[in-house]
């Protein structure tokens, strides 16, 4: 079986001198020591290769060490059939780890339910009045709250328009929230509910609040769904999830 590396960075001998029982390969240790590079964790690798998730800059990169063990790649591995071989193991180790703590975090946040307060499938959406995505997902939820058996909770943050903060206040501050996002939804694009000419202290703390609760979870945009799968482990979906993860999430 062949593979193809692309998109590659660097390309090290292995030159660093081995310090008594070394935890990584040499030229990982080289990376390591010269550039600054931070080994997060290991990822996949087909057979002889030694693969990492790293952090260079800022920025999360796979590391891959082939057979010899002389050499470092960064980039994206494909086999023969052109398959993809790192994204979805990159995905996946990037992730948050989710636990009983964040799904509590999310509980006393500051969100608007839709659906039956008996509902036994409890999904949470960060959403934002003006982000079209957040309005087509909420469409899409739609016939599944008509069956009854699900609740979903949308946790308002203000992170896409000027007019985020100022509408998200006005649908929080609202007498009935859950009717007035409704609205809003329903007429997307021409909103009847106006974005508010002041934003109290009060509903700028819990957007405020509700955003560092974003990045604390990892969240970097809207909509992201965050849910329990069959086997009761914390999940996330970024986007627009497609039809298949839509029924798995929020139930056919």
């Amino acid at each position: 079986m062949k593979f193809h590396l692309l998109g590659l960075a660097l390309l090290l001998s292995a030159c660093a001198q081995a310090q008594d029982v070394p935890k990584y390969p040499a030229p990982v240790q080289a990376l390591q020591q010269k550039m600054g590079l931070e080994i997060k964790g290991s990822l996949p690798a087909p057979d002889g290769y030694r693969a990492y998730l790293a952090s260079y800059r800022g920025h999360l990169v796979p590391l891959y060490v082939p057979p010899d063990g002389k050499h470092a790649f960064v980039g994206e591995m494909f086999d023969e059939n052109g398959h993809d071989l790192t994204q979805a193991p990159m995905a996946e180790a990037s992730r948050p780890v989710f636990d009983a703590g964040t799904w509590n975090s999310l509980e006393k946040s500051t969100w608007i339910a839709e659906g039956s307060p008996k509902a036994s499938r409890i999904v949470y959406v960060f959403n934002d009045t003006e982000c079209p995505y957040c309005h087509h997902l909420w469409a899409a939820i739609q016939p599944k709250l008509a069956k009854g058996d699900l609740q979903v909770r949308y946790v308002m943050v203000a992170v896409i328009a000027p007019k985020s903060e100022s509408r998200a206040a006005a649908v929080l501050d609202a007498s009935d929230p859950a009717a007035t996002l409704r609205q809003h939804e329903q007429h997307f694009g021409n909103s009847p509910v106006q974005p508010l000419a002041k934003v109290s202290a009060a509903t700028a703390k819990k957007l405020d609040d509700n955003a560092a609760l974003m990045d604390q979870l990892g969240v970097t945009g809207t909509p992201a769904v965050i849910y329990k799968d069959a086997a009761g482990k914390i999940r996330m979906s970024d986007g627009m999830p497609p039809p298949d993860m839509l029924d798995a999430i929020f139930g056919k």
